[in-house]
């Protein structure tokens, strides 16, 4: 078997099938923040309410990115859905820690959050 540096090109395509998973996640985030946004704007909705879209809209993403991951890499499709859907959280979390939001406090909320996004990519990639 021969290589071509680290990755061999099977694994190059694999692993830009995950960044394309985790990309399509992230774009399909704002794609469903836009419209909840502008549902929220022209309707009067409770911070429940405005919470469970949140978590929706980050599970729907993550199942997507999970589904299209696994779509490209043909094996162990809940492996690499899982994979975009760390790797969403890690997005998520990285996101929260620049604008400067306290996530000491928050470790159980943030731990739920790490199982839904693992959890749905999972889903996506077995589901494909």
């Amino acid at each position: 078997m021969k290589t071509d540096g680290i990755f061999d090109r099977e694994g190059m395509k694999k692993v830009l099938a995950l960044l394309t998973g985790a990309a399509a996640a992230a774009a399909a985030t704002i794609l469903l923040i836009a419209i909840f946004a502008f549902i929220m704007l022209k309707t009067e909705m409770s911070a429940s309410a405005e919470n469970i879209g949140i978590i929706c809209i980050s599970v729907i993403s993550c199942f997507a990115g999970g589904f299209f991951c696994g779509r490209k890499n043909e094996k162990r499709g809940f492996l690499w859905g899982l994979a975009v859907g760390c790797l969403y959280f890690l997005f998520i979390f990285l996101l929260r820690l620049c604008s400067g939001q306290d996530v000491s406090m928050k470790v159980f909320q943030l731990f739920t959050t790490f199982l839904y996004c693992a959890g749905s990519g999972m889903l996506g990639g077995m589901l494909s």
